[in-house]
């Protein structure tokens, strides 16, 4: 086979160009060593030199300035690339360089030298900070913490019958809210079922666990520890609403002491909701919790005794599932930022209003590893761009002339939400992913 057979035309980057002639060097490395008063030097061999492939070629036609565009954003783009060589094929490698000359006199044209170096491989150890598990250990101080400054606050124990009424009544609320939030049970049915027993338990519980603060807290926690199983991809808004419904203010007369230790318990209750309630938002952000499912199907689940089952207001919590977690993913970069965004919000606002020092410090950590994790840096997410049509078109034909899939008509539609998909005005803007 001749070389006439193998020869390829070049390109880099999809960037097309024609080539006149193609220069590379090859050899290794060595260090010379020449010690005082000895005449044999010693030469080191420390492996291959890196290959550098050198180009020389041009554009022309009625349009080469948009191809010489091209090739200059590909050559400024960070990163290997492919190129493929008229002579050696595709190879991975960077770019060192790129030379233009153009003239008037040569009009029509550019001269392009190029040069690449071969990209090889990081084949050395290299650190990552596993934000994921990060963010775990990070919520779960952030709980301990909350639980802690709950425990010291809260008391009903020698004071009037009211205070722990009171107390009992902002519990029971939860627990009715938490068992009908205005949000579908998407995650897993069973799971979803436990914790609507649960959260109806702790209403019904209510007076008597107000009287036993540590088991009280362990309620709340556990519960809000199987949102994420039982919401599914509604546990974030779960979450952010239980947040956002828990009010650090309080109205009431705090003419005496008993006052006094009512709002007291009123706003420590308040505050242990937001600060788990932002601590488990932060880990939906960044995983979802599926029940574990065997081999044979079905998901490994403990089954509570009859007692606890048949009666929600008994005071041992159901049996929880087992639970595994998946690396969320987001449909877009933005709205992986914008649920960023929101977070730190509802973080630096609880940070400025927390009196607890141990609750501010792993606040700050958990806002850190919120920043590090999301969106997260392994994955490509798409960026939303505009898009105008230059003429009404239905979403279809839309979708094929964007992606070349006429199947993401619906996506197309979902995101802008036209009045009908079949009429998308030309000249209006269409947010899109940028994945096409």
């Amino acid at each position: 086979m001749g070389w006439r057979d193998n020869y390829r035309a070049a390109s880099f980057r999809g960037v097309s160009f024609y080539v006149e002639s193609a220069d590379s060097t090859h050899g290794r490395r060595q260090a010379v060593h020449e010690h005082a008063q000895r005449d044999v030097p010693y030469t080191e061999d420390l492996g291959r030199k890196a290959r550098e492939f050198s180009v020389s070629g041009y554009l022309i036609g009625l349009e080469y300035q948009t191809q010489r565009d091209e090739l200059i954003k590909a050559c400024e783009t960070a990163g290997p690339g492919v190129l493929v060589h008229p002579y050696r094929g595709e190879l991975t490698v960077v770019c060192r360089g790129l030379g233009l000359s153009e003239s008037t006199s040569e009009g029509g044209m550019c001269l392009v030298k190029l040069t690449f170096l071969e990209a090889g491989e990081a084949s050395y150890p290299s650190a990552k900070v596993d934000t994921i598990n990060a963010i775990s250990a990070k919520g779960n101080a952030v709980t301990a913490a909350a639980e802690q400054g709950f425990l010291a606050d809260f008391l009903t124990t020698g004071f009037p019958a009211y205070v722990a009424e009171s107390a009992a009544k902002g519990l029971a609320e939860l627990g009715e809210f938490m068992a009908a939030p205005g949000l579908n049970f998407a995650g897993d049915l069973q799971a979803a079922s436990d914790f609507y027993l649960q959260a109806k338990g702790l209403a019904s519980d209510a007076f008597s666990l107000v009287q036993k603060p540590f088991q009280m807290v362990s309620r709340i926690t556990g519960l809000f520890g199987s949102i994420r199983t039982a919401f599914g991809s509604n546990a974030l808004s779960m979450l952010t609403s239980l947040f956002d419904r828990s009010s650090g203010n309080y109205s009431g007369s705090i003419a005496t002491p008993s006052r006094r230790q009512q709002a007291t318990n009123h706003l420590a209750l308040n505050a242990l909701v937001r600060q788990v309630a932002v601590a488990e938002a932060a880990k939906a952000a960044v995983v979802t919790q599926k029940p574990l499912i065997t081999a044979g199907g079905v998901a490994l689940a403990q089954i509570p005794s009859t007692s606890s089952a048949s009666n929600p207001s008994s005071s041992t919590p159901a049996a929880s599932t087992p639970t595994v977690s998946t690396p969320v993913v987001y449909d877009s970069y933005q709205e992986a930022v914008k649920v960023r965004e929101e977070l730190v919000s509802r973080i630096d606002a609880e940070s400025e209003a927390t009196p607890v020092d141990e609750v501010y410090v792993a606040l700050s950590d958990l806002r850190t590893s919120v920043i590090q994790a999301v969106p997260n840096k392994e994955q490509d997410l798409p960026r939303i761009v505009p898009y105008v049509p230059k003429e009404t078109l239905p979403s279809l034909l839309v979708a094929y002339q964007i992606y070349g899939d006429a199947g993401r008509a619906d996506e197309i539609a979902a995101r802008n939400g036209p009045r009908h998909p079949g009429f998308l005005t030309g000249g209006t803007a269409l947010e899109v992913l940028a994945d096409g």
